[in-house]
């Protein structure tokens, strides 16, 4: 493994950590949330872009897609589809 994903997996780690105590350190843990749902969005919607290739429909992995999609989970993901479908 290269470097870079050591340190990633790391940051990864430390963030999940920090964001499952109970530390009096709230904004630390908000952010720690924050960057779990944006992964949890990023996992989907490469999911769904995987399962869209078929199709040959693709919806950009962004901050903003993704922290849609990390939030709202399913219902979010969605509605990206029905926004890219009929609005795009």
């Amino acid at each position: 493994m290269t470097s870079g994903w050591i340190i990633a997996l790391l940051v990864a780690g430390l963030l999940v950590v920090i964001a499952a105590s109970k530390s009096a350190w709230k904004p630390i843990r908000w952010i720690g949330l924050g960057a779990m749902q944006l992964v949890i969005g990023a996992v989907l919607l490469f999911f769904a872009n995987l399962i869209g290739d078929l199709a040959d429909f693709h919806i950009p992995i962004n901050p903003v897609t993704a922290l849609v999609t990390g939030l709202l989970r399913l219902p979010g993901l969605a509605a990206l589809i029905i926004i890219k479908m009929w609005l795009l």
